[in-house]
C-alpha cells in the first residue's frame, strides 16, 4: 500500500531534496515525523535543514557493530578537492556574516585566488590554475557548486556544503592543508 509520504521516501533514497523541488519538499515537511520513523527502522537518519531549504539521508551511527550495508561509500577526498570545499564553505560564512543574500555566487577567478593563498608559488601557474579549475569541476559533481547560467565564469555556492563542512573545523583545517602542502611542496 502507497504511504502518503511516499513521494519523499523515493526523493530521498534518490539524492537531496531541496526547497525549489515544491511537490517533494512540501511533502517532507508535512510528514516529516513518519519520513524520519520509516528511515530509521532501516538505519537511516534524516537531515533536514528548512532555513536553508535542504534535506537527506545519512547513516545512523550506532555505539556497538551493525551488519548493515552502507546506502552510500564514503570516499576520502583529494587534497584539491578538500581544500577547495573548505575554500567555498569559509566563503559562504563570509557571505552570511554580512547577510542580505540567499544566493552565494563566486567568479572562477576568485576561487582560484582564493585557493592560491594555501599552495606555494607554482613555477607554471597556467597548471595550477588548470588544476583548479579541474577541482571546480569536481566539486560541482558532488553537488557543492554549479555554474551560473548564462554566465560560464560564475559559481553558485550550494548551501547543503554547510551540512558537510562543519565551520567551526574550517580555519585550523585549511591551516593543516596549507601545511601539508608546503611539506609536499604541492604546486598544481
Amino acid at each position: 500500500m502507497l504511504k502518503e509520504y511516499s513521494l519523499s521516501l523515493i526523493s530521498l533514497l534518490k539524492g537531496v531534496v531541496y526547497d525549489h523541488q515544491k511537490p517533494a519538499w512540501t511533502n517532507l515537511v508535512d510528514h516529516e515525523a513518519d519520513v524520519k520513523k520509516y528511515f530509521s527502522t532501516i538505519g537511516l537518519e534524516l537531515f533536514m535543514d528548512k532555513s536553508e531549504g535542504y534535506a537527506f539521508l545519512k547513516q545512523t551511527e550506532f555505539e556497538e557493530e551493525v551488519d548493515v550495508p552502507k546506502l552510500a561509500e564514503k570516499r576520502q577526498l583529494d587534497f584539491y578537492t578538500s581544500l577547495l570545499c573548505l575554500v567555498l564553505r569559509k566563503y559562504l560564512l563570509e557571505i552570511d556574516a554580512q547577510g542580505g543574500t540567499v544566493r552565494a555566487i563566486i567568479p572562477q577567478q576568485e576561487i582560484v585566488t582564493r585557493v592560491k593563498l594555501f599552495m606555494p608559488s607554482a613555477p607554471d601557474e597556467a597548471k595550477q590554475q588548470d588544476k583548479i579549475i579541474t577541482t571546480i569541476n569536481k566539486v560541482i559533481d558532488i553537488g557543492f557548486l554549479r555554474k551560473v547560467e548564462g554566465n560560464t565564469d560564475n559559481y553558485e555556492i550550494h548551501r547543503i556544503i554547510k551540512g558537510f563542512v562543519n565551520a567551526d573545523e574550517i580555519d585550523a583545517a585549511l591551516k593543516r592543508l596549507e601545511s601539508y602542502a608546503a611539506e609536499k611542496k604541492l604546486t598544481e
